[in-house]
């Protein structure tokens, strides 16, 4: 499996606090079956600053534990969307994912249909790929997750998260990931997880409830061949 959305990375955001607790991550990583991680610290203007010399040290300093374990590290970022986010992307303030044309997209939960949709679009129009964050959050998904299909229409990627998927964040957004799957309206799932109490990765757990409730075929797609994609650098339409 391949995760997009993780929070492994020590010290930069509200994720791992040290480096034993990261290693603890990567080394659970393993036991479930992953491969490669995206480390997507938080930029939140005003609450989380994404530090880029904070972490390009602490990702060298785990990169080769990591591949000695098995797993292929890249870096990223979940940006909380802006006014500014073209520009700071364009100017090397935040990160793609893996340096792909990808961009980890959040929004806030009372974000309206038309702030995500001109979102999406300025990004999409300046040839980014916007891949929207833990999807099943939105209070307009919440409602009618049908919407999802809108944001796929332009171009935009849907991930959502496994603990969620497995009723861990509770019984509403359980039913809302449901409805998800079952309008097949997700393209990535990935774990978002910060550390190994409250929000722990259970991607292999989730792996194996997809696998049986929508098929091996569907899990193929959002656990792996999608993922990949976005590693391997190939747009949404690409095979």
């Amino acid at each position: 499996m391949i995760d997009i959305h993780c929070h492994l990375l020590y010290g930069v955001d509200d994720g791992a606090d040290t480096i034993n607790t990261s290693l603890t991550m990567l080394n659970d990583a393993v036991s479930q079956g992953i491969t490669d991680i995206i480390l997507t610290p938080h930029y939140r203007k005003g609450m989380f600053p994404f530090d880029k010399n904070a972490i390009m040290a602490n990702y060298e300093s785990i990169r080769k534990t990591a591949a000695d374990m098995g797993i292929r590290l890249y870096l990223g970022c979940e940006y909380h969307a802006n006014a500014d986010m073209v520009g700071n992307l364009r100017n090397d303030r935040v990160m793609t994912l893996a340096g792909s044309d990808h961009v980890l997209a959040e929004y806030s939960h009372n974000s309206t249909l038309l702030q995500i949709q001109n979102s999406l679009d300025e990004l999409l129009s300046n040839g980014y790929i916007p891949v929207i964050a833990h999807a099943e959050r939105y209070g307009i998904v919440e409602k009618d997750p049908a919407v999802l299909a809108l944001f796929e229409q332009m171009g935009a990627l849907v991930q959502i998260n496994a603990n969620a998927i497995l009723g861990l964040d509770g019984s509403a957004m359980k039913r809302v990931c449901k409805k998800i799957l079952k309008g097949e309206l997700a393209d990535i799932i990935a774990s978002d997880s910060h550390d190994m109490r409250e929000r722990r990765s259970h991607m292999q757990d989730c792996r194996r409830y997809v696998s049986k409730k929508y098929g091996e075929t569907t899990a193929v797609k959002l656990f792996e061949r999608n993922p990949r994609k976005i590693i391997e650098g190939i747009n949404r339409t690409g095979e």
